[in-house]
């Protein structure tokens, strides 16, 4: 909870300098088109006081399609994209999933959660850890398989940036991601060599996998 607190923090200091940014950009944009605040809200129906409130970044719920039109008007476009910026937040299906493979670990064996690279102001993170005498191996959990090229390369660079030689993904075994496994089997196989079943036992004994490996995984209760 207190990382999801804290990354709900974090978009909101992004989206009101965000408002602020955009607010200065029409602003100087109305000036020098030569523009009043009230000949500019006349055009795209608002009021001045509106307008003067976008300009300063004070209206902290105004819609995008708001913010597009007043930036029409002015000759500008106004795109608006998402890009990957740490890791996403864990469901509950994923912290079950990650519960019910550390019950097959052996006890001895160390296990941290959500683990940030080794890579200083690096805010991306492994699910979890499992640390061993002199090595350890990072796991990435996936309740749901969608592309599983863009997830291979997601974690490939992890893996190059964290200096991280194996790594376990863990799937959800369902009916979906077999079949979804099978199609990215060729895909899947230089990256993920050793066995999922091989990969377990090795772990359950305390002792590292060989190789990084696909270990489908049922959920059960806690």
């Amino acid at each position: 909870m207190v990382t999801k607190e804290r990354r709900l923090d974090r978009a909101r200091r992004l989206a009101q300098r965000a408002l602020a940014v955009v607010g200065e950009e029409l602003r100087e944009a109305r000036l020098q088109a030569g523009l009043t605040q009230v000949e500019l809200g006349a055009a795209v129906g608002l009021s001045k006081s509106e307008i003067s409130r976008i300009e300063l970044g004070r209206a902290r719920y105004v819609p995008y399609e708001r913010l597009v039109l007043i930036a029409a008007a002015l000759g500008l476009d106004l795109p608006l994209r998402a890009f990957p910026s740490g890791e996403p937040v864990r469901d509950v299906a994923q912290l079950g999933l990650l519960a019910s493979f550390r019950r097959l670990l052996a006890a001895t064996l160390p296990w941290r959660t959500e683990v940030p690279l080794r890579v200083p102001g690096d805010r991306r993170a492994w699910d979890a850890v499992i640390d061993g005498p002199g090595w350890r191996v990072a796991v990435e959990a996936e309740t749901r398989l969608r592309d599983v090229q863009a997830l291979a390369r997601r974690i490939g660079l992890k893996q190059r940036d964290d200096r991280t030689d194996v790594v376990i993904l863990l799937v959800a075994d369902t009916r979906n991601n077999r079949h979804v496994l099978r199609l990215a089997t060729p895909d899947l196989a230089a990256a993920f060599p050793t066995s999922g079943r091989a990969a377990l036992q090795a772990l359950s004994e305390g002792r590292q996998s060989a190789g990084s490996a696909i270990v489908p995984q049922r959920v059960t209760d806690a």
